[in-house]
């Protein structure tokens, strides 16, 4: 018979070495500060409340106008507000065989006063179905440096309704009623 309690005995041993010594070293450190500082809030608990990654004072919004389908162009309206200006706005693709800017259509451009916010129309065309990208960066100077906004508009694209052929001829009938008339067709 093998004795297994001088082994359980050990682990509970060293367990309670181990929490002993992390409550010492916790009293160690808080008895070797000094008063002073007791205060103040350490310099991780401030950079732990910080808002979060800063960004550039740019709001950008969209709307795609309609559905859109392949080979037939959609209409994006983009609206730039800021309080500051002036900005530059930039529309890029970055797959050619999903979307293409309409011919024409302004890539980059300069806003003077966005503050009431500027509203753009992009149109593009899509060249595939499912889910394509545009994407908008916009730009603006601030004392710190340049600030950067950019990002990508989903336009959700299906494949172009079917059209229906009408047989026959659209007709009004002696009741008023629209009715087509569809002519027999002889075989020989």
């Amino acid at each position: 018979m093998i004795q297994r309690k001088p082994i359980v005995y050990a682990a509970i041993s060293l367990a309670m070495f181990g929490i002993v010594a992390c409550g010492d070293d916790n009293n160690s450190a808080t008895a070797n500060q000094p008063a002073a500082s007791a205060g103040k809030t350490a310099p991780a608990a401030a950079a732990s409340s910080a808002a979060g990654k800063p960004t550039a004072p740019i709001d950008i919004s969209y709307e795609v106008i309609g559905n859109a389908f392949v080979g037939v162009p959609v209409a994006i309206n983009v609206i730039v507000t800021s309080a500051q200006g002036p900005i530059n706005l930039e529309f890029s693709i970055n797959d050619s065989s999903a979307l293409m800017f309409q011919s024409g259509q302004v890539e980059r451009l300069e806003i003077a006063d966005p503050s009431s916010g500027s509203l753009q129309q992009v149109s593009v065309i899509p060249q595939r179905e499912g889910r394509v990208y545009l994407n908008v960066s916009a730009e603006i100077q601030a004392p710190d440096g340049l600030n950067i906004r950019s990002m990508a508009i989903p336009i959700k694209v299906g494949s172009a309704p079917e059209k229906t052929t009408v047989n026959g001829e659209l007709l009004e009938g002696t009741d008023g009623e629209t009715v087509i008339s569809m002519p027999a067709v002889e075989s020989n």
